[in-house]
């Protein structure tokens, strides 16, 4: 039987926690993210440069 897993936000480093936890073990856990955010997860560190023309939406989406 399979352990739950909930993470509370869509935020880049909780999000990149749960991708590490399934690279040990894809089956180990059924996992649920519960976010508010009506965007899928993206790299807020790049942000910047999309908002100036300089990247692309696309290059910043982590998960969609």
């Amino acid at each position: 039987m399979k352990k739950k897993l909930v993470l509370i936000g869509n935020g880049m480093a909780g999000v990149n926690c749960i991708e590490q936890i399934l690279k040990l073990d894809q089956n180990r856990y059924d996992i649920t993210i519960f976010g508010s955010e009506p965007h899928p997860n993206y790299n807020r560190i790049l942000l910047s440069s999309v908002l100036a023309g300089d990247a692309d939406m696309n290059d910043f989406v982590i998960n969609s």
